[in-house]
């Protein structure tokens, strides 16, 4: 009798400890997966951005660096000239990047939409056909994240 007693507080005094060790170990994998999922997270890619861009003001309107330098087309005595502007947070209009490739043919204002990716930036491009569309979008990376940093639209 004494030796089951002796053998059942062994076993649960091995229980115990092994619990408390997978339990840590556990924890010592789960804050591992979650540091990772975090560095991934912190780079986000110029895709899942751009579409968050396009449907939630909200977001389009943290992700905009201002007052956001703009370089547009003004009409001036001598004809058209490029002026450089600064566009504040309260005078901003949303923009929507989303493209179908049948702008290209459609009978009004078509136009293509190129995007050009690098390591810390972005740029979309947008070229009228035959129309004078002329536009483009300059997007940077800091600290992971993408933000709309300047434009140009010298579309007439």
């Amino acid at each position: 009798m004494k030796i089951k007693t002796i053998f059942l507080f062994v076993c649960s005094i091995c229980m115990v400890t092994s619990c408390s060790q997978t339990t840590s170990d556990k924890d010592a994998k789960k804050n591992k997966s979650e540091f990772a999922e975090n560095e991934l997270a912190s780079e986000e890619s110029f895709d899942v951005f751009l579409e968050n861009f396009n449907q939630k003001p909200t977001f389009q309107r943290q992700r905009v660096l201002f007052p956001l330098e703009a370089t547009l087309l003004a009409p001036s005595e001598h004809g058209m000239k490029t002026v450089k502007e600064e566009i504040e947070y309260q005078d901003w209009l949303l923009l929507d990047f989303t493209y179908d490739s049948t702008y290209t043919t459609r009978q009004m204002d078509s136009y293509q939409q190129n995007i050009l990716l690098y390591d810390d930036s972005a740029r979309i491009e947008q070229r009228g056909i035959d129309n004078g569309i002329f536009a483009n979008f300059l997007f940077t990376k800091k600290e992971g994240k993408w933000f709309l940093e300047s434009f140009t639209d010298v579309s007439y």
